[in-house]
């Protein structure tokens, strides 16, 4: 008989362990999000939601919803949805809880590239938000939201030397497969507009390509003369956005055969911007040609 209680007591301290560990997760974790683009303030709430849990993420690209959450002991997995003019962009993270921090990484796979990003929070008293089902405590003056950060529609955005890493395929424009590029881009003589030099390289080896970008501030028009070996291409976008550029192109003629691009460009933030490109052959569907992340390397002093 006594080892049967002994057995139901180790039993019951074992559960109670278990529910301990389960409710250490609950709450508000603060802290930085360190990127390609830096250090950020970030934030994660969890918060158990039945046998299940819930909560959000923030300091990338606003707040949003964590998904899928597993938690294995002091693991936590998750997901969460970025939407994009791409479509919504899927963030797998990867927790661990070592006493009142919560330290771990997110990776997204974008146009191809792998990104990762790393998080170092500490449990804060921030009150979790209730589960679904429950009465919500009254309601309390909320914290003022720091608005995201948006850059100036402005040539001086892209002065200044980019790395790129390009993913495309075979086309009348060029090769398939991945591409590496340093790109500069400097003021032309009047200040007007701006110079672009790429040097490339891929499968096949070495290339060059030159622009001439300009951009009317009144109408929020920016043009594109490029120049790929003896293809010209002439394109005109909206600026409108700050965060995004649809791009109208010139029909391209190559080999007798007529081609339609489309192009939009992803303003991320002051050091980072993409690239998507889609392709029409013959006045067929268009397909996705490419996409190129471009990432800041210096800034380039503008001309007065």
């Amino acid at each position: 008989m006594r080892g049967i209680v002994t057995f139901g007591a180790l039993f019951m301290l074992l559960a109670l362990v278990g529910l301990a560990q389960q409710k250490s997760l609950e709450g508000v974790w603060e802290g930085t999000a360190q990127s390609l683009q830096g250090e950020q303030q970030a934030k994660v709430t969890l918060r158990k939601n039945g046998d299940n849990y819930a909560g959000t993420i923030t300091g990338l690209r606003g707040e949003q919803a964590l998904k899928n959450i597993k938690v294995d002991g002091d693991k936590i997995t998750a997901i969460s949805e970025v939407e994009s003019p791409q479509g919504n962009i899927v963030v797998n993270y990867k927790f661990t809880v070592e006493g009142e921090t919560l330290k771990g990484a997110g990776q997204v796979d974008f146009g191809g590239q792998t990104y990762d990003f790393t998080y170092n929070l500490k449990r804060t008293a921030g009150a979790v938000p209730p589960a679904q089902g429950t009465t919500p405590p009254p309601a309390q003056t909320p914290r003022p939201q720091t608005p995201q950060p948006q850059q100036k529609q402005s040539l001086d955005y892209f002065v200044g030397d980019w790395t790129a890493k390009w993913i495309v395929r075979e086309s009348p424009l060029g090769s398939g497969g991945p591409k590496e590029e340093q790109v500069s881009f400097k003021r032309a003589g009047d200040g007007k507009a701006i110079d672009s030099r790429t040097v490339g390289k891929s499968e096949d080896g070495a290339y060059q390509q030159s622009s001439i970008i300009s951009f009317d501030e009144a109408s929020k028009l920016i043009t594109f003369s490029e120049r790929r070996g003896a293809i010209q291409i002439n394109s005109k976008g909206d600026w409108s956005s700050p965060i995004i550029i649809r791009f109208t192109v010139d029909p391209i003629k190559v080999k007798g055969q007529t081609l339609q691009l489309r192009r939009t460009i992803s303003v991320i933030s002051a050091f980072s911007f993409t690239v998507t490109e889609e392709l029409s052959e013959g006045g067929g569907p268009f397909v996705r040609l490419g996409q190129g992340v471009f990432t800041k390397v210096s800034a380039t002093p503008a001309k007065n």
